[in-house]
């Protein structure tokens, strides 16, 4: 009996070792391609080149709108983006959740009917490699609690750097009034 969970066991290590570097099998320092747009690792990139830029920012919190001019950090940047950061679909449980489909040079992610997550659709407007827009829209919704998120990000083709987002996001809690709030922004020169 022992000899034989050995020889089992051995037999195990063999074809698991041997699989190594099998086609198809992710090498150590190469990554797979990511099955979506990497709206995170866009968002990362460009909040890395935008330390200290001065931004008109005008907010509205149901419909009272307010507007000043301030200089972000870089933390300040990614509290700023989070919702796109949180939009990324790449997540190994979402692999097969969306389609995916190019209408001229806008690549369109959609939640698949009856797939599970709250990002509806992303879409990034591609022009030479190099994307010139990208929206996002989340959409979570339960019994007593309904919740939209609409975000866009614009780039300036000048200077490779966003020149202006906006994120939109209405609540509604069963019985209460919805909640409607909206932040833009515009990159000064």
């Amino acid at each position: 009996m022992k000899i034989n969970l050995l020889l089992l066991f051995g037999a195990f290590l063999f074809l698991f070792s041997s699989c190594e570097n099998a086609p198809g099998i992710a090498k150590p320092g190469k990554l797979d391609p990511l099955p979506y747009y990497d709206v995170s690792g866009f968002i990362e990139a460009e909040i890395a080149k935008m330390d200290e830029e001065r931004v008109t920012k005008s907010t509205r919190i149901n419909g009272k709108e307010e507007s000043l001019e301030v200089s972000l950090s870089q933390e300040e940047w990614r509290e700023e983006l989070d919702a796109f950061i949180r939009a990324d679909i790449n997540k190994p449980s979402l692999v097969s959740s969306y389609t995916t489909e190019l209408q001229g040079d806008i690549l369109i992610h959609r939640l698949k009917p009856g797939a599970k997550n709250s990002v509806q659709e992303i879409r990034v407007r591609i022009i030479d490699d190099r994307p010139i827009w990208l929206t996002f829209k989340v959409a979570k919704e339960s019994m007593f609690y309904t919740s939209y998120v609409l975000g866009e990000v614009y780039m300036n083709q000048r200077t490779q750097k966003i020149d202006h987002y906006g994120i939109e996001t209405t609540q509604k809690i069963w019985f209460l009034s919805p909640n409607n709030m909206r932040v833009k922004g515009a990159v000064l020169p």
